[in-house]
């Protein structure tokens, strides 16, 4: 019989794509990482492994290993939910991930919400970018990650994971007040020659601005890039470039510099959670109450909640 340590290894080394980095995520010697392969090899009878200079890559025969091995161990993770299932009431710690408009749209109301009606479960929240909370997530090193996926951007990578679309939330374009005029009546072109603020090289919303320009005949002229959609308000709120951010992040301050009746993409905001997770009563309360948040605090005639 397989060994489960072995084959979460395995895994492990599917998602990391190295013995070094799997020993680190795992806390022990890159050695015994080796040692349990190798049995892993012998208990299959089959090669799993190739390696490509520091790289340990996964053979045919190891890739199909991972298939399975990621089956048996959501398996294990059904089999833990449902024990838990059979407690009386919500307790522990719950570890969560969100991205950067995750925490106060959808993270911080879930603490507030849960801290009054459930003191006997502990939610702990760290910030990561969506891929990088997939990966903890997949790893063990979360419970629930909120993640954003800008809808003109291929698929994210979901394998052992369970996802659920909270809301839908539009892209709007910010650009000073005096040029909304010359925009409604010749279209984004009228921006050609303006300066851009987006984020950083290969962010979802840097691909929103260089697709929004392409679409309209031009190349933007982005000259300033920062990290987060609200540093962006910030700046766009000196009226001197135009900008492209998720509606969420524009405070009622700045809805002025909103053009309005454009459509210049959207993204997703979903929870994901391992497969085999969703009977956990903590992550069941959880996701409910994620789904009561975003219901609540969304207008209807801007974002689809999901049903």
């Amino acid at each position: 019989m397989l060994d489960l340590r072995r084959m979460a290894l395995l895994c492990d080394l599917a998602d990391l794509g190295s013995v070094t980095a799997v020993a680190e995520h795992r806390n022990i010697t890159g050695s015994a990482v080796s040692q349990q392969l190798r049995v892993l090899e012998e208990e299959t009878g089959a090669i799993l492994f190739r390696r490509d200079g520091r790289t340990l890559g996964l053979t045919r025969s190891g890739e199909v290993l991972v298939d399975h091995a990621r089956k048996v161990l959501t398996a294990v993770d059904e089999a833990m939910s449902a024990v838990a299932a059979t407690r009386d009431g919500t307790t522990g710690k719950v570890a969560i991930a969100a991205f950067n408009m995750g925490i106060p749209t959808l993270a911080a109301p879930l603490m507030q919400r849960l801290s009054a009606t459930e003191p006997n479960l502990r939610i702990e929240v760290q910030q990561e970018v969506s891929a990088d909370a997939l990966r903890l997530l997949r790893q063990g090193q979360l419970d629930l990650a909120i993640t954003c996926h800008y809808d003109f951007l291929g698929d994210d990578s979901l394998g052992g994971l369970a996802n659920e679309v909270l809301l839908h939330e539009p892209l709007v374009l910010l650009a000073p007040t005096d040029l909304h005029l010359r925009i409604r009546s010749g279209g984004l072109i009228a921006l050609s020659d303006v300066p851009w603020i987006t984020g950083p090289q290969n962010s979802g919303l840097g691909a929103a601005v260089v697709r929004t320009g392409e679409g309209a005949g031009f190349t933007p002229q982005i000259k300033h890039r920062l990290v987060g959609a609200q540093n962006i308000c910030d700046l766009a709120a000196t009226e001197t470039a135009a900008a492209i951010v998720p509606r969420l992040s524009v405070p009622a301050a700045l809805s002025g510099l909103v053009v309005p009746g454009l459509d210049v993409g959207g993204r997703t905001i979903n929870a994901a959670v391992r497969a085999g997770r969703q009977g956990d009563p903590n992550i069941a309360l959880i996701l409910s109450t994620l789904r009561a948040i975003a219901a609540d605090a969304l207008p209807a005639e801007e974002f689809s909640v999901a049903s």
